[in-house]
């Protein structure tokens, strides 16, 4: 009996039927693979250890998800040319001209998170927060960047040294002043300052300025209305701002970086420094043992018309999510857990600081290092802050420093400071390629 000839049809099917259950396999096992989500951060003051512990935690609850975290130093040098080429990360902590990114749609609005439950807690992502901390970045009311940290500006001392020489923290600028006399008559430098990065002086000026003027003059500023830096209580706040450099600062501290001239603080040759609360991190193994970190706020100046009881400080260490990244959504939602309830009390514990979520550091064994900071701030009326430095990176990075040296080297007057003050926002005004926000005004409480 003579076999069938063979159907070459027969097995030309056979080869596509197994080739299709092939394929089908294959795409069902690369369905199961887990979603990659690259997060860059600024390795800075805090490090990215915390970063990547919540990292893990977050893959731990989320098996389908792998969080690729890194950090450097320089960031954002690094992030530009991929945002160019539209290769970004999908989620990123870096300092970038941000109103250019959202204006050009670059950025994903984080509003359909804040608006959901959140993570740890009975309300809103949104309701979460302490108020205030969204205000920077919202356009079109959409929301495009969220705080990892909430900051306070304040005069760091060690408790020992002030005992030892019976000095008390002073309640008002003149008392703060004549401490600082009594400090360099005991032989010790009265203020550490990071004279190479002049902006550390930024925020002490805009605190007294705050201290002199209601907050509808001071946002005005804020807000670069025509002839606000020339206010007569701003030029005021410069000279205060320059006596205390010159009067006051250590010897050689405009040539010091942030780091030099905190560790002089650190080993008792000066006895304050101005800076935020990530100094308790930056600095911890310089601290010699027993030394005793404590605060307080600038304090208010003698015959000033602001509020004594405002705070310098609001959200910091902003994320943002880039909408060109591979998993925009998905790096929301991490992104929702990492600023919540659940990882807040690690983030207070673990590197000194405060988190954005309201009563973050309930129940939790606070440091006494940060303990005064979180009093500063319950005490608080409201908080304010600046958004320039944020939103024109060209006048922060070039012309603000610039202009902050020449004062506290009393190269130049106060009142020439105003003027130059001035006349860079005026360049910011006239010029059609930077945007420019509507004015806020004072933000509601």
């Amino acid at each position: 009996m003579m076999r069938e000839p063979f159907n070459k049809l027969s097995h030309f099917g056979g080869m596509f039927l197994c080739l299709f259950l092939s394929a089908c396999t294959f795409h069902k096992e690369r369905a199961h693979e887990p979603i990659t989500i690259e997060v860059a951060v600024f390795e800075g003051g805090y490090g990215i250890e915390w970063h990547k512990q919540v990292a893990r935690q977050y893959e731990r609850l989320h098996p389908g998800i792998r969080i690729h975290l890194w950090g450097d130093p320089r960031v954002d040098e690094k992030i530009k040319p991929r945002i160019l080429r539209r290769d970004p990360p999908d989620l990123a902590n870096c300092i970038l001209p941000v109103w250019k990114l959202i204006v050009a749609g670059k950025l994903y609005p984080l509003d359909e998170a804040l608006d959901s439950k959140a993570y740890g807690q009975d309300c809103t992502w949104r309701q979460a927060l302490i108020p205030g901390v969204l205000a920077n970045y919202q356009y079109n009311g959409k929301t495009y960047a969220m705080p990892s940290n909430f900051g306070i500006w304040v005069a760091w001392y060690d408790r020992r040294m002030f005992r030892r020489h019976g000095w008390k923290v002073p309640r008002t600028w003149g008392e703060f002043t004549r401490l600082c006399a009594n400090i360099k008559a005991a032989g010790i430098a009265p203020i550490a300052f990071q004279g190479k990065y002049p902006t550390y002086a930024w925020a002490t000026l805009l605190s007294l300025y705050q201290r002199l003027v209601p907050f509808d003059r001071w946002y005005a500023i804020q807000d670069l209305k025509p002839g606000a830096f020339l206010d007569p209580e701003f030029v005021h706040a410069a000279r205060l701002l320059q006596q205390m450099a010159v009067n006051y600062f250590e010897p050689g501290a405009m040539a010091m970086t942030h780091t030099e001239a905190q560790l002089e603080w650190c080993n008792g040759r000066a006895a304050i420094v101005f800076c935020g609360l990530w100094l308790k991190n930056e600095m911890k193994n310089a601290l010699p043992a027993g030394f005793q970190m404590d605060c307080f706020p600038i304090p208010p100046v003698e015959g000033g018309r602001g509020d004594p009881r405002a705070i310098y400080g609001g959200g910091a260490e902003d994320f943002y999510v880039f909408r060109d990244g591979r998993h925009p959504r998905e790096a929301l939602d991490f992104l929702k857990y990492m600023v919540s309830m659940i990882t807040a009390p690690s983030y207070d514990l673990q590197l000194d600081t405060l988190s954005p979520i309201r009563g973050s550091t309930r129940g939790i064994p606070i440091s006494d290092d940060l303990r005064s900071a979180v009093q500063i701030e319950e005490r608080a009326t409201r908080n304010f802050d600046d958004r320039l430095s944020t939103l024109y990176l060209d006048f922060a990075r070039n012309a603000m420093p610039a202009h902050l040296a020449a004062l506290l080297e009393a190269r130049i007057t106060p009142e020439e400071f105003a003027r130059r003050m001035e006349a860079e926002a005026a360049a910011i005004r006239s010029n059609p390629d930077i945007y420019k926000p509507p004015a806020r005004g004072v933000p509601k409480l």
